[in-house]
């Protein structure tokens, strides 16, 4: 099963979208950039992962209109 990068970015932020993934039933990978990262560096760099078959649905939810934005106010 391939994967795709979704996100790229500090380690809080990619653990948050892992976190926002997780509620939706979606299961990304959090992988470190660095081969002995400071697991204590919030500002670390991570990548979060998504099965190729699910990006699109990852990224609509991440990325997409919320639904104040739909709604038009």
């Amino acid at each position: 099963m391939s994967q795709q990068l979704l996100f790229t970015g500090q380690a809080v932020k990619s653990e948050m979208v892992v976190l926002v993934l997780e509620k939706w039933g979606l299961h990304p990978e959090l992988r470190e950039t660095s081969e002995d990262p400071d697991l204590n560096d919030l500002d670390r760099d991570a990548d979060v992962l998504i099965p190729a078959e699910k990006f699109e649905r990852a990224k609509e939810i991440l990325f997409g209109e919320s639904e104040i934005e739909r709604a038009g106010f």
